[in-house]
């Protein structure tokens, strides 16, 4: 069910966050319980939306459509990326253009023909380039790519394309799946894309371990301020070499490390001066020994991802903790030094060792006015906290 709401009513609820005051300015118009709910619903979309594309307000979604949707911001990533690995790229193939987020960013740049079989989700993506005037500039086919791969009519469309993005839904039945077997359309058809453009670029979901992924192509994961949001396989002519190659990138700032194959174990040492933790995208990739080197860091222990050093070193892509003190996971012990440095706000941290917070809030004593953050993780082997405050 879709309630239309005037344009007022509609931007004065978007600008209550609180869901039980917007509730309430509802039941006094008078709309229904059930009117009510669908109204609520589009409200939380379109909120969450406004962190992916500034022009959400304008735009239409559904829920699943905006999960699986890129952000403004990763869809142009993607987009120059290609630009500069192929520079001129004329035509370029969509496979799956869902609500439209690649759609807009790549119909900026050159010709795009666009495949997607639901035809309401259509409806939307036309809508969203309306709000972009973009949609001359777009073809899209209504089918299944299963079926049209096999009809040459569709076939004589493809002569000149110069590069394929592959968007395969990332959900089996109603929930989200890591297992690259269960999308849809299947990744098997990599080899019938390959046939039409070697230069392909996959959007996986984020969780997929590495090692199930059975091409020979770049992986690459990307966050955003501070949250991982894809990861990305990249064939033909956007990969860095003919070898596979990991990469992981942090945007905004657009830093990119690409993980070496020799690369030295950094030593294991108890914490010193500086806590460092890896942006996540960089832990996903597994190139905490690459950054450990390039920044003369040590490890606290050699599966978990915290770097120590005595030095300072100043980069978006390492979070740094100020050393205090550590001791063993004793909440006597901690209390103890809570009180010694008048701590008296705490954030936590766990990697390594398994907390309930519950438990921890229990059995935590503030005092004083300080910040400080509980980092729970191994230090020597042995279950520890450490104590550290923001730099």
């Amino acid at each position: 069910m879709k309630i239309k709401l005037n344009e007022q009513l509609w931007n004065k609820l978007l600008k209550i966050r609180d869901k039980k005051r917007r509730k309430a300015v509802l039941v006094k118009i008078g709309y229904s319980p059930i009117e009510i709910e669908h109204i609520l619903a589009d409200l939380h979309i379109h909120s969450r939306a406004k962190l992916k594309y500034p022009r959400a307000e304008q735009m239409q979604f559904t829920q699943a459509g905006l999960e699986q949707a890129s952000s403004k911001w990763l869809a142009e990533y993607r987009t120059l990326k290609m630009k500069q690995k192929i520079p001129k790229i004329s035509q370029v193939l969509e496979v799956c253009s869902g609500i439209g987020g690649d759609t807009i960013a790549q119909s900026l740049r050159w010709k795009l023909l666009t495949v997607e079989k639901d035809p309401e989700i259509i409806a939307l993506l036309k809508h969203n380039l309306n709000v972009y005037n973009l949609l001359e500039k777009v073809q899209i086919i209504e089918g299944d790519i299963l079926e049209l791969l096999q009809q040459k009519k569709f076939m004589d469309k493809l002569t000149n394309i110069d590069a394929i993005i592959f968007d395969p839904s990332r959900r089996h039945g109603s929930d989200h799946t890591v297992k690259i077997e269960e999308y849809l359309p299947p990744l098997s058809i990599l080899s019938d894309l390959e046939q039409i453009s070697p230069n392909i670029v996959v959007k996986i979901a984020p969780g997929v371990d590495f090692s199930h992924i059975p091409y020979t192509c770049d992986i690459e994961v990307v966050s955003y301020k501070g949250s991982v949001k894809e990861t990305m396989l990249w064939f033909g002519k956007f990969m860095q070499s003919e070898k596979q190659s990991i990469i992981a990138t942090k945007l905004p700032e657009n830093i990119s490390i690409i993980k070496q194959d020799t690369v030295s174990v950094p030593t294991l040492t108890g914490p010193k001066q500086y806590i460092y933790e890896p942006d996540p995208a960089f832990i996903k990739a597994h190139v905490i020994n690459d950054i450990a080197n390039e920044h003369k860091l040590t490890l606290l222990h050699e599966k978990l991802a915290y770097l120590t050093s005595n030095v300072f070193v100043k980069t978006p892509i390492l979070k740094c903790y100020q050393y205090i003190a550590h001791c063993d996971l004793d909440f006597k012990k901690i209390n103890n030094l809570l009180k010694l440095h008048q701590i008296g706000r705490l954030d936590y941290k766990s990697r390594g060792v398994k907390i309930d917070l519950k438990t921890v809030h229990k059995s935590i004593e503030y005092h004083g006015k300080r910040q400080g953050i509980l980092i729970f993780t191994l230090v020597s082997q042995k279950p520890s906290i450490i104590l550290c405050k923001y730099c």
